[in-house]
């Protein structure tokens, strides 16, 4: 059996629910490292870009400032730009000048090639192209009209961008590593977090395992606000299980009591000579607690709160009612009900009615001519009353027709277990039951119940 109960424990159990938590975070945050290095990397590289153009410009500037025409329309350079990458063959820094009739003056860096000149303004263009070395460029140019010029002079100059994407790989690099190591520092901080906000649900855990293993009868340690409603109505559950163990015990016990009298008498007589009126008795009283005690197991082993499920008490004693007086109906009686409208019964429908069905047969049983009975809400709960006009019963034996189950009078049929059987159920779910005297001149069965505010039913 043992077995069994570790199988389908294992069938149950999923992955951990640290490892989920853990998973997902760390999932959620690589995403968000990832998308956010990119777009930094990509931003980086955009402000290098401008900023490598904006100096190309510059220099294209100073190209423009340094450029003459002579009379003849003859294009030179009045001095030097002063930048060595500009002298060094193939340096991947160059610049060109092309005047109208298409000659061509040019830095020592683009030995003999040339760059394509691209139809252009009077306002600077940008674009990439590939250099005479296969480097890539960026080159900034634009037209201007010189004094003595046939036409708008075209100047260019090209900036190598491998200095942008080594500045670029290095900054990617530092990236990867800070944010590695944040990655990694959050990680951490994920799983620690994880395992500590679940230290209360191990410590449940480790409760209910001593809850099994019998070391402890409940739940007895302090949780978060969020867990303690369940700590809560785990422990009501225990409470209720150990409330009905305890309560089969007691009725099991009771029963061998009492059939353990009649049984010692049996024995007596078959042992000399049998008298048949004492062991019909005798016969007789082990059937009356058999049945008694039947009832009360039948009564714990319906009754208990129903979580969710709501039931009319209007529907229920309508019902009931309506039943008896047709058992009833050569004797004449009065069925008197006031039920507020909508009021419910937090429980099973059948709870209720073998409540109000023993209660209402008892009252039934013994009235003359009334039946009374009597629902409504107050302070959140349900109560309940039922009167009617019969003999009633001794003060001094309320408490024991609803403990031990007694016939009310002799001469009447049945066992009287109505009335116990009804404060089992009521006591199951929550609730209290108290006889009185009634105004009506018998017995009052009052019944207050937990309840919430009159609301539409299921039941």
């Amino acid at each position: 059996m043992t077995t069994g109960a570790s199988g389908e424990g294992r069938a149950l159990e999923g992955r951990s629910l640290s490892v989920r938590l853990v998973l997902a975070a760390l999932v959620w945050l690589a995403v968000l490292l990832g998308v956010g290095g990119v777009v930094l990397s990509l931003a980086f590289r955009g402000a290098v870009e401008e900023e490598f153009g904006y100096r190309l410009d510059a220099i294209l500037k100073t190209i423009i400032a340094a450029t003459e025409v002579a009379p003849d329309g003859a294009v030179s350079m009045a001095r030097p730009l002063g930048d060595p990458r500009f002298d060094r063959v193939f340096s991947g820094w160059y610049w060109q000048i092309v005047a109208p009739d298409g000659r061509r003056l040019r830095s020592r860096s683009l030995w003999d090639s040339v760059i394509a000149v691209a139809p252009g303004d009077e306002t600077s263009a940008v674009r990439r192209i590939d250099g005479p070395n296969h480097e890539r460029l960026l080159v900034v140019e634009r037209d201007l009209r010189f004094a003595n010029a046939a036409g708008p002079v075209h100047l260019l100059v090209a900036g190598d961008l491998a200095e942008v994407s080594g500045g670029v790989r290095r900054f990617d690099l530092l990236l990867v590593l800070s944010l590695g190591l944040l990655g990694l520092g959050m990680a951490v901080a994920v799983i620690v977090q994880v395992r500590y906000g679940l230290r209360p649900l191990r410590a449940m855990a480790a409760d209910l395992a001593a809850v099994k293993a019998g070391d402890a009868p409940r739940l007895a340690g302090r949780y978060p606000r969020e867990l303690a409603p369940l700590a809560a109505a785990m422990n009501g559950v225990l409470d209720n299980d150990a409330d009905l163990i305890e309560r089969a015990r007691r009725h099991v016990g009771n029963l061998a009591h009492g059939l353990k009298t009649s049984l010692a008498v049996i024995g007596a007589e078959l042992q000399g000579a049998a008298d048949r009126k004492v062991l019909r008795e005798q016969v007789e009283a082990m059937r009356r607690q058999i049945e008694h005690h039947l009832g009360r197991a039948a009564a714990m082993a319906g009754g208990g709160r129903t979580l969710g499920v709501k039931t009319s008490v209007e529907s229920v004693a309508t019902g009931v009612a309506g039943a008896l007086a047709k058992v009833h109906a050569e004797r004449g009686l009065t069925m008197d009900l006031g039920i507020a409208p909508g009021l419910v019964f937090r429980g099973s429908r059948e709870d209720l009615e073998e409540i109000v069905g023993n209660l209402l047969e008892n009252a039934c049983k013994w009235a003359k001519r009334r039946v009374r009975l009597r629902a409504r809400e107050s302070d959140g709960r349900l109560h309940i009353a039922i009167d009617d006009d019969g003999p009633g019963l001794p003060a001094d034996q309320f408490a024991d027709a609803l403990r031990r189950g007694r016939r009310l009078d002799e001469k009447a049929p049945g066992w009287g277990l109505g009335l116990s059987i009804a404060a089992d159920l009521v006591d199951v779910n929550g609730g209290r039951m108290d006889l009185s005297r009634s105004e009506l001149g018998g017995l009052a069965v009052t019944i207050v119940m937990p309840g919430p505010s009159p609301a539409a039913a299921s039941g």
